[in-house]
């Protein structure tokens, strides 16, 4: 999905649809240039971590996502990479072994799926960073220069903060209306594709809960971090009050990991929510 100057609206009519793509094109440019010449860090003095995953071809294309971040005019202390593939790990892409150069951090884990963007986060880093903010990525966006700086200007130690969330109801996920309100409420579900900021409490809960997802949601992150949220006894707010969606990279495409969509996922959801909030 295409944005005029990647603002995370969707562009309107033919002109505006043709100079996003000419923009998209050209951004993809000065990230390739980048990644190719630059010798800068990726990583600045914001008080957060950014942590993301990828899996499979996709591992190709994310070395775009972080430069992205990296370029931001807010910048994460640290930024992780978790990849749950031996070999993959062992025949890295010149593309992230130049970001690796440049402060990125390539660890592995186990396949948790999409868990993997913050289970072992909570693992292996919480322990030794107790009162860091995490915020989390998908590795197919291209985030804005301004992503990170107006995600924690935003965030309050005592809610998660997302760029894209939907009013959680009663009926099926996909008769769950677009967030479009800025109003704190543990209703309010965020989804993940557009970056999400998790306050330590919620990560020492998820850590306590270990890997239960396993058997509860395998596939469902936003589920499972959502209860979370509400069994920590917090809020989610959205950054704005209408709900971003940003560039997409180009050549990333059938999204592997579950992102909120298809009614089986429904059953999950129910699930999900007595696990954490009737146990």
């Amino acid at each position: 999905m295409l944005a005029t100057r990647n603002t995370g609206t969707n562009p309107r009519g033919p002109v505006a649809f043709g100079s996003a793509l000419i923009e998209l094109a050209t951004q993809h440019f000065q990230l390739r240039h980048a990644n190719r010449t630059s010798r800068a860090s990726i990583l600045g003095d914001a008080d957060a971590n950014v942590s993301l995953t990828s899996y499979g071809k996709r591992i190709s294309t994310v070395w775009q996502t972080i430069e992205t971040i990296g370029a931001g005019s807010t910048r994460p202390r640290r930024l992780i990479l978790w990849l749950d593939n031996a070999e993959a790990l062992g025949d890295l892409p010149h593309s992230l072994r130049r970001l690796q150069a440049r402060g990125l951090e390539i660890r592995q884990c186990l396949d948790y799926g999409p868990h993997k963007k913050y289970f072992p986060y909570v693992n292996e880093i919480l322990p030794s960073e107790p009162d860091r903010t995490l915020v989390t990525a998908d590795d197919d966006v291209l985030y804005p220069a301004n992503w990170l700086n107006d995600l924690l200007s935003a965030h309050r130690p005592n809610q998660v903060t997302a760029f894209r969330a939907r009013i959680r109801g009663e009926g099926p996920y996909r008769t769950w209306p677009i967030c479009q309100t800025s109003e704190a409420s543990d209703m309010v579900f965020a989804t993940g594709t557009s970056g999400v900021a998790y306050p330590p409490a919620v990560l020492l809960t998820l850590r306590h809960r270990g890997d239960a997802f396993t058997r509860v949601c395998p596939r469902a992150d936003d589920y499972w971090l959502h209860y979370a949220t509400i069994a920590s006894g917090m809020q989610i707010r959205q950054v704005r009050e209408s709900a971003a969606l940003w560039w997409s990279v180009p050549t990333a495409r059938n999204r592997g990991l579950w992102d909120g969509t298809g009614t089986a996922n429904d059953a999950i959801a129910d699930k999900t929510r007595r696990f954490w909030l009737e146990n």
